[in-house]
């Protein structure tokens, strides 16, 4: 029994001296990262759009209900545009929930638990990186753990402050987000599930408070009426295949991962022993609640978790797996942190070979903390780090925008005479266009019909009569229009010209630029709205057969380039990053005709070609050949990478 009681003891000296000594000092230097991400990372799509909807109030948009709107647009509004005050609101609350945590924690398990959990909602890497972005967790996960707290208070008690306080809450966070519906489906189950929190049904305050709680509904309710049921289908039907993938089994692996292996368990064990949530309402620990509702409130808490964790992972081979999902069950995390401290002291008690428990959960978790943070950061450190991890390894969804805009602004002044309007072929650009003031908000445009209906924003931008629709009744208008080419692959590129030119003409290129040392890449186009153009000058697209390389260190590069309409220009090879020029002969390639639109460049039969050009400047070894066609309208793309070696034997 001697070293269990050690063991037991340990564990809880651990946490303890962590959660008394160095709780502040972590969430400080936590809160230090955030706060220099937040400034110097450009907004990402979401973000942007929070913004944009701000800048047009509503009770609810095609994506979501007003309050992440209209935080995103408060630090704006104070403080002008930027992306730290765009995330302003968010990095203040998301500094606020370990206190929230604390709050929710304490009359449940005492105060030197929640300090605990407290310390331990830092340990959770996505939970600790919140705030540092303007997305709808921040608020939700807030107002729910505000919610639950304000709900057990009010119980315990009973006044019309507390149970008022708790409807508005509820109000709120369900005008945040549909998931947040999970909170009171959860108190609904308690109900149902725990003959103790049906005493709550005899108390007409709480039968105030959920009407109160039920106008939150108001905005979701009135927005789909209104524009048949745009919102809901997307989110219940649209946005899932609703058809069984195994990929969708990765779920529970990959939440064990991201919430770190070791916290994952402890946060899972009370929901899956029976006995250790018979040992949970065994607290020796001083608490203001009475007994009875400690039990009540370990009950609703577990059941949240429960149905937070239970749903997304059920549902996880039917839903969504072309957005990011993985920080769905994010909230049910946070709901069953207040029984994380007790959970850890039942375990290494019972069993002492898990004495290191704590020193693991602490460990890991804040190990995942950083590098969740450093990840995030590193977009904003594109410069210093490309050259140790290579163009494509970095994401670029933070990274370029102020520059793209800035360039955006420059050719906007020099290339007309009056300001055009302004169309993309996705509706983040537009709107980081909005947020950088190269353009007033009615005159931006996009004519995004992918992006846009996955991320379900098309019924929004039709409502603002930004879409494609909506610029099409512009007659004589001129457009500089703008694609993100670093997203599109061939046929994507083509079908956004072919859609651009169905608006107007003629399309002529003003200028292509790469961003962030090459990783993004944009094309800058102008037309006249209702004007009529025969051909659409559409990009060249080619390939490599094959690279030969000679004794004399001469390359000979063969295969095929075409452009619709246009036609080829010029071909070079890139090797290496050089750009190495030579003589070129042409041939016939009549096979290449069952791609679509190759048949419509002037030269066809005669697409086929063979480049021979010096490659002495290159060294021994595995290379990669590029090949870059320009078509007659001047515009430049890149074929894939084709491998070849120098002085090595094949």
């Amino acid at each position: 029994m001697a070293p269990v009681l050690e063991a037991s003891r340990d564990s809880k000296a651990l946490l303890d001296r962590w959660a008394t000594r160095y709780l502040f000092a972590v969430a400080a230097v936590i809160t230090s990262l955030k706060l220099i991400f937040a400034q110097r990372l450009d907004l990402y799509s979401d973000e942007v759009f929070y913004w944009l909807e701000s800048t047009r109030p509503a009770l609810a948009y095609s994506d979501l209900p007003f309050v992440s709107a209209q935080l995103a647009g408060l630090g704006p509004a104070l403080f002008g545009n930027s992306p730290l005050a765009v995330r302003l609101p968010f990095f203040i609350i998301g500094m606020a929930l370990p206190a929230l945590i604390y709050w929710l924690t304490k009359p449940i398990q005492g105060a030197a638990h929640a300090r605990q959990a407290a310390l331990l909602s830092l340990c959770l890497p996505l939970a600790a990186s919140l705030g540092l972005l303007a997305v709808p967790d921040v608020p939700l996960i807030a107002l729910g753990l505000l919610s639950v707290a304000l709900y057990l208070r009010a119980q315990a008690q009973n006044h019309w402050s507390l149970w008022l306080a708790t409807g508005v809450v509820v109000a709120l966070g369900l005008c945040t987000h549909y998931r947040f519906g999970l909170f009171p489906l959860g108190v609904a189950l308690s109900l149902v599930t725990h003959a103790p929190t049906r005493l709550i049904l005899r108390n007409p305050r709480a039968w105030v408070a959920a009407l109160v709680a039920c106008l939150g509904f108001i905005p979701i309710v009135a927005f789909n009426l209104s524009n048949e049921m745009a919102s809901a289908a997307f989110y219940f039907q649209d946005r899932h295949p609703w058809e069984f993938s195994f990929a969708g089994l990765k779920h529970i692996p990959l939440q064990a991962l991201i919430t770190t292996p070791v916290l994952y368990g402890v946060l899972l064990v009370p929901l899956l022993s029976s006995s250790v949530r018979r040992e949970l309402t065994m607290n020796s620990e001083s608490t203001s609640f009475t007994p009875q509702l400690q039990a009540v409130a370990q009950h609703l808490l577990l059941v949240l978790g429960a149905l937070h964790l239970g749903l997304y992972a059920a549902l996880a081979p039917w839903s969504d797996a072309t957005s990011t999902t993985e920080h769905w069950p994010l909230a049910g995390y946070f709901i069953l942190l207040p029984l994380a401290p007790r959970v850890i002291e039942l375990l290494t008690r019972q069993q002492p070979r898990l004495r290191a428990l704590p020193a693991w959960t602490l460990g890991l978790g804040m190990l995942g903390t950083a590098l969740a943070l450093l990840g995030l950061g590193s977009q904003s450190l594109q410069s210093q780090l490309q050259p140790l991890v290579g163009l494509n390894t970095l994401s670029t969804k933070m990274a370029g925008w102020s520059e793209f805009s800035d360039f955006t602004q420059t050719l906007k002044t020099q290339a007309f005479d009056d300001p055009p309007l302004i169309a993309s072929d996705n509706y983040y650009t537009a709107a980081q266009l909005g947020f950088a003031e190269v353009a007033a908000m009615d005159r931006l445009f996009t004519l995004d019909q992918s992006k846009a209906v996955r991320d379900g924003r098309a019924a929004q931008l039709r409502l603002w009569q930004a879409d494609a629709s909506a610029l099409s009744r512009l007659s004589g208008e001129v457009v500089l229009f703008i694609t993100e080419d670093s997203t599109l692959n061939v046929d994507q590129k083509a079908a956004v010209l072919l859609d651009a030119c169905s608006l107007g003409a003629p399309l002529e290129l003003l200028s292509q630029r790469e961003f962030v040392g090459g990783a993004t890449r944009f094309s800058f186009y102008r037309f006249t709205v209702g004007a009529v153009q025969a051909d659409c000058p559409l990009p060249a697209q080619g390939w490599i057969d094959d690279v030969q390389v000679a004794e004399d260190h001469i390359l000979t590069v063969s295969g095929w380039a075409f452009a619709p309409h246009a036609g080829v220009a010029e071909l070079r090879v890139e090797v290496a990053g050089l750009a190495l020029s030579g003589d070129l002969e042409r041939s016939e390639r009549a096979d290449v005709a069952v791609l679509p639109r190759s048949t419509d460049d002037p030269l066809f039969p005669q697409i086929g070609f063979s480049l021979r050009v010096d490659g002495s400047a290159l060294a021994p070894g595995t290379h990669s050949a590029v090949l870059v066609m320009t078509s007659a309208s001047g515009e430049q793309t890149k074929s894939l990478p084709y491998p070849f070696k120098i002085g090595t034997q094949p």
